[in-house]
């Protein structure tokens, strides 16, 4: 019952308020992304204007909805200078692949514990209230928008600003 009530919590980001946006760090982003492991073959753009991390996974129905619409989007953020970066919150290593796989996802993808995301360290980053959830961030891990994942298709008034 208790993983049901914490799923339905998760998958419930339209309702949650959205966390405080988060001090920017002095760690470069890149820097950063450049220590993870990824499950994805596509690795981070170094030299990005922005980056975006998504929250997401594949047992969340709100992220499956909206993961074809964010798949399709990316290739125009790339033109416009920027980069995504999938936290997966499969898991297993295995379910996040298939995920990445399933939704022909081409952007760097890492495996992230929901429980402890916010010890990771992303520049930036304030772990979601729940997902699937966007953070819009400069090089300099300096917070640009906190949202839902449905806020991602305003990426370009948001990196606009």
């Amino acid at each position: 019952m208790t993983l049901v009530l914490a799923t339905a919590a998760l998958c419930s980001s339209v309702n949650a308020q959205e966390p405080a946006a988060a001090a920017a760090t002095t760690a470069a982003v890149p820097a950063k992304l450049d220590t993870m492991q990824y499950i994805s073959a596509a690795r981070p753009a170094a030299d990005a204007k922005f980056y975006v991390y998504l929250c997401s996974a594949s047992w969340c129905p709100p992220c499956r909805a909206i993961m074809p619409q964010i798949v399709k989007e990316y290739q125009a953020l790339r033109a416009a200078g920027g980069e995504m970066i999938l936290l997966c919150f499969d898991r297993t290593p295995q379910a996040g692949s298939a995920y990445v796989k399933k939704y022909g996802v081409t952007f760097p993808a890492v495996m992230v514990d929901y429980q402890t995301v916010g010890q990771v360290g992303f520049p930036g980053f304030t772990p979601p209230r729940g997902i699937p959830h966007v953070t819009f961030v400069t090089p300099e891990g300096k917070v640009m928008h906190a949202g839902s994942g449905a806020s991602f298709l305003g990426w370009r008034t948001i990196t606009a600003r």
